[in-house]
């Protein structure tokens, strides 16, 4: 029986037209001097660093379908008479012997078809080879079968770049590094295809420079850097005012992009009142631009939700995919 895996940590809300008003910064700040908490705001003396996310991988042993009633996503499990064959073809894999490997590898699907990563495997032995035009059937057989196969989606970048297929490559590399947001083996192969492309290789994390923290049951502190108040106050009023976010349509428990789409409004429209300038900030910058070109959304999956939680990856559409996918090549990378 295969494993069915749930995705219930964490709820991903897309669009806000249903209702849901925006908060403006004197909106927010009234909600404040309104609440029963204390407020205390401070200016942070320090800088918050990045934290290491390399750890938060995920791994060639998930499958997806799609149904009428949404996207399911399961593991692999290879049953118990199919196994056999599949260690022959690892075994010749490991060794190099590439036609026997495929031979044993198809010799699998033709056991179990369900088993898409083996369509990559057979892409693999075939890109080994050369045989660049084998190489890219299997692996867009793979996809076809199961969009969230990194791995296809890598090697077929791979495959395309000794190709001089500059183009595809980038497409490519570009999905796989969003489907394993934090895989560094992935992100090391896109620097290098962006470099081909003369794409812009710059690379940051998304970081606030706020700290919040409740001090008792009705005190919340909040530190920030001055660029980022007007973000600070909206995260503490989302994470602390009583009913704030069942008010917003969020149930208690659960994350909605609509959360961090407030702050981040809240945090252009501060920086847009004070004229601060932040050409030289590249999250900053760049949020204002994704918001200009109507990527709000897609920084806040790519910058904020992915790399904490990169299996979240797995639960979105296809069509989601591809509009994170122009965003990183049209406003975070472009030329």
């Amino acid at each position: 029986m295969k494993r069915l895996i749930s995705f219930l940590l964490i709820t991903l809300i897309f669009q806000i037209g249903f209702g849901q008003k925006l908060h403006s910064p004197a909106e927010l700040l009234k909600i404040m001097s309104d609440s029963k908490l204390s407020f205390q705001i401070d200016i942070l003396k320090k800088e918050i660093q990045c934290s290491d996310k390399s750890e938060k991988l995920n791994y060639h042993s998930y499958y997806r379908l799609s149904t009428d009633s949404g996207l399911y996503t399961f593991t692999y499990k290879i049953r118990d008479d199919v196994k056999p064959v599949f260690d022959k073809a690892e075994a010749f894999f490991q060794s190099g012997i590439s036609d026997s490997a495929i031979f044993y590898y198809k010799e699998t699907l033709k056991a179990d078809s369900t088993l898409y990563n083996v369509m990559t495997y057979i892409g693999q032995v075939y890109g080994s080879k050369k045989d660049y035009q084998n190489a890219i059937a299997w692996y867009e057989k793979a996809i076809s079968k199961n969009y969230i196969d990194y791995m296809a989606h890598w090697f077929l970048a791979d495959t395309y770049l000794d190709m001089k297929d500059t183009k595809n490559a980038l497409d490519e590399i570009t999905i796989a590094q969003i489907l394993n947001r934090n895989n560094l083996r992935i992100k090391k192969s896109l620097t290098y295809i962006f470099e081909k492309a003369k794409m812009s290789t710059d690379d940051w994390c998304f970081n606030p420079q706020v700290e919040i923290n409740k001090i008792s049951d009705t005190k919340i502190n909040i530190s920030a850097n001055e660029k980022w108040l007007a973000y600070a106050m909206a995260k503490a009023i989302w994470n602390f005012e009583p009913g704030y976010k069942e008010s917003m349509g969020v149930a208690p428990g659960q994350y909605s992009t609509i959360e961090d789409k407030e702050c981040l409004v809240s945090l252009l429209i501060g920086l847009e009142n004070s004229k601060t300038k932040i050409k030289n900030d590249p999250q900053l910058s760049i949020l204002k631009k994704a918001t200009e070109k109507k990527y709000l959304d897609e920084y806040i999956l790519y910058e904020i939700v992915l790399p904490e939680n990169p299996l979240v990856a797995f639960q979105l559409p296809e069509k989601t995919i591809l509009n994170i996918k122009d965003y990183i090549l049209n406003v975070r990378n472009e030329k």
